[in-house]
């Protein structure tokens, strides 16, 4: 049996299920409020979501993988969710923001001597290093087989109006992280930028003092696959107290229609 992710993208019905399963979030009940009054899916409506669409589980804790695909006879494998707006096309790239630990990254550095500022060479393949080490730890714990596990990216332009669902490897050293990036120590953010066919890409951006933000802008061409842009369908959208009333009306208490 084949696997969505592990070993193929999303076929054409799971597509639509999982963009009819985002729609449902614009009823009002979605994370994301926008300026209009309407909502959008957020993060973990799209891992709820995608654990739904592959029959898998999503933990929603702060660890590494976001939903667990579970396999017939052997290891599970894992996904790593991530939402962002899509980057300007001259980039070439998409976006996933990694990690946001400050203190883990400056504790890994202190313990080997490493000053971010000083030796940025040095600071940025540490930090590469300490996330894989995360990797392979969580794939450890849980029995998940790491070589299987995926990135996915759901990214949406600036006006939520297009969607596009992007798949990377977990490979973090695609460009490897000591003589393939140079590291810099810019303003208040560590900086590695890679040669992309003559063109100058910042492929890592850390910020160490401000909220410890972990960037990571691959190449859409290191990508396994990746969709068609979608819309997202409008349902009628409706309050918290209307759903209730319609899933519980038998029920419902009818002093309430009479105080409002």
């Amino acid at each position: 049996m084949d696997y969505a992710f592990r070993d193929r993208p999303l076929d054409d019905v799971e597509l639509e299920v999982l963009r009819l399963v985002l729609s449902s979030f614009r009823d009002g009940s979605g994370q994301v409020v926008r300026p209009n009054g309407g909502t959008m899916p957020g993060f973990r409506d799209y891992e709820r979501g995608l654990a739904a669409v592959l029959h898998a589980s999503a933990p929603e804790n702060k660890g590494v993988f976001d939903v667990i695909v579970p396999v017939d006879g052997d290891k599970s494998f894992g996904i790593s969710c991530k939402m962002a707006t899509t980057p300007p096309a001259k980039h070439a790239s998409s976006f996933m923001e990694l990690s946001n630990s400050a203190a883990q990254f400056r504790q890994a550095l202190l313990a080997q001597q490493i000053n971010w500022a000083t030796e940025p060479g040095l600071a940025g393949p540490a930090i590469v290093r300490l996330v894989t080490g995360w990797h392979d730890a969580t794939a450890d714990t849980h029995q998940l087989d790491l070589p299987a596990s995926k990135y996915s990216v759901l990214a949406h332009n600036p006006s939520w109006t297009q969607f596009q669902l992007l798949c990377f490897p977990l490979d973090l050293q695609i460009a490897n992280p000591v003589g393939e990036v140079e590291w810099l120590h810019e303003g208040a953010s560590l900086n590695g930028y890679i040669d992309d066919g003559g063109r100058r890409h910042r492929l890592w951006q850390c910020y160490m003092n401000s909220g410890g933000q972990l960037k990571y802008y691959p190449l859409l061409r290191w990508a396994d696959w990746v969709t068609e842009p979608f819309t997202l369908e409008l349902p009628p959208v409706a309050s918290p107290i209307l759903r209730a009333r319609d899933y519980f009306n038998e029920v419902w208490p009818h002093g309430w229609d009479d105080r409002n």
